[in-house]
């Protein structure tokens, strides 16, 4: 019996655990700002690697996608591990859902 409720307990928090945590390359990886994990955190625009995601403050309406400064004059990406944006010759693809 106990066995059977650790495995109900189990299935039931990874259920939930993949439908809160689900990554969709499709999408455009817009956050939601209500969450405080997403306050004032560069988080990476899948349609469009020059720019990023910024939530300013709780309860904003939507994220703001912000353009990658190009303080050198050349072109720069967002760059997914470093969180920042980079020169574009340092840019490089990585999967969406890594």
């Amino acid at each position: 019996m106990k066995t059977a409720l650790l495995l109900l307990s189990l299935a039931l928090f990874m259920a939930l655990f993949s439908g809160v945590y689900t990554c969709d390359p499709d999408g455009n990886n817009q956050p939601d700002c209500r969450n405080s994990t997403n306050l004032q955190v560069k988080i990476r625009n899948f349609w469009d690697p020059t720019r990023f995601w910024w939530c300013a403050s709780v309860g904003s309406q939507a994220a703001v996608a912000i353009t990658c400064e190009e303080d050198t004059g050349e072109p720069t990406g967002f760059d997914t591990t470093l969180r920042t944006c980079v020169p574009w010759k340092n840019w490089t693809w990585t999967w969406p859902c890594a």
